[in-house]
């Protein structure tokens, strides 16, 4: 099978598409994969480091962005149509993935005009423009969660849940162990800002626990961050960025984070208890979205972002800090899961491309 998997700009695109990979190149080592995307992207550093083929297309977002820059966004996608040709002509793909972002919809459109099998990944409770618009024209979409299919035309729909890295799900785990409670903070590879000012304060209003803290910040708050859990006797092992997820996680039993499909992803097929806060500035608002799932579940503590002080984030703490709690969130947030993701997708993609 020769594919293309089309997308990026940020971990929430690329890391889902990674996992995609893996699971083709571990069924058969000699299919092609070749990854398109910005020249700007998350994905280059990270899919050249791991050996894959990349190739760029000109594409910007559109949504948002005032009048001026909307038209020099469109004057980007018409390129990406014709770069999109080339790139098509020349691999001869067997099926097109898009897995999100604006860079999959000129190459996913003209996989389309040209009769080539087309699918879709979306991660969220609620698609993009991009994704909506797609979803009319694909053969098959895979959906993370149950809601999305109000979006899409339901025949074409298959609710697989959001691919998780191999690295994630094959990491042994410690038992949990809530008499000592250790906890992974971090709001997407570049910070949260909410969470790097109100989480160390947070800790320090806290007594009489054995806590253990991970803390990625992104680059900006990191020296803050670090201070601030110096200045309050508290210690803290703080990141700019964490290369070992798996690592981090296997290490923690309680997770503070934003709310993005691909954290959801891996904290219910990991079984994490959280406390969840969306980005406020999410599209359509779907970080929201996503962790009211949890919630309606009993497997998060949801704070928006406005309400995300260290005061509220102390009384949140200090009510979780309980075994029956945490094991309960826990075990909420492991029915929610679904770690065959990757397995379930690629399945389809290679009945698409008629090779079964």
């Amino acid at each position: 099978m020769r594919i293309i998997i089309a997308g990026g700009g940020t971990g929430g695109h690329v890391f889902p598409a990674v996992s995609i990979a893996e699971e083709i190149t571990d069924r058969n080592y000699e299919d092609e994969i070749l990854f398109v995307g910005t020249e700007k992207g998350l994905e280059n550093e990270l899919l050249l480091k791991k050996g894959y083929k990349i190739k760029h297309i000109s594409s910007r977002g559109f949504v948002g962005r005032g009048l001026f820059k909307t038209l020099i966004a469109f004057l980007y996608a018409f390129k990406g149509l014709f770069d999109s040709i080339s790139i098509i002509r020349s691999f001869k793909p067997d099926v097109v993935l898009g897995v999100g972002g604006y860079v999959s919809g000129p190459l996913v459109l003209i996989a389309v005009l040209l009769r080539i099998p087309t699918a879709i990944c979306e991660q969220n409770t609620v698609p993009g423009v991009t994704n909506r618009i797609l979803g009319r024209i694909v053969n098959k979409i895979f959906a993370s969660f149950d809601s999305s299919v109000l979006y899409f035309p339901s025949k074409k729909v298959v609710v697989t849940g959001n691919p998780i890295r191999k690295e994630i799900l094959n990491k042994t785990h410690s038992p949990e162990n809530f008499e000592s409670i250790s906890v992974l903070i971090f709001g997407g590879s570049q910070g949260a800002y909410s969470l790097n000012r109100s989480v160390p304060e947070a800790f320090s209003k806290i007594d009489n626990m054995d806590i253990s803290i991970i803390h990625q910040t992104g680059g900006k708050d990191y020296l803050y961050v670090k201070d601030l859990y110096i200045e309050n006797g508290i210690n803290a092992q703080v990141l700019t960025f964490i290369d070992d997820m798996a690592e981090a996680y296997s290490k923690s039993n309680l997770v503070i984070g934003r709310a993005g499909a691909g954290t959801i992803a891996e904290i219910t097929a990991l079984g994490k208890p959280s406390i969840l806060v969306p980005f406020p500035y999410a599209a359509h608002n779907h970080q929201f979205e996503n962790a009211k799932i949890l919630e309606s579940s009993d497997a998060t503590v949801l704070i928006e972002d406005k309400d995300a002080t260290p005061e509220k984030f102390a009384l949140t703490l200090t009510n979780l800090f309980d075994e029956d709690k945490l094991n309960i969130m826990a075990a909420n947030a492991k029915k929610l899961g679904k770690p065959e993701a990757a397995r379930e997708i690629v399945d389809g993609l290679y009945n698409l491309a008629g090779d079964n």
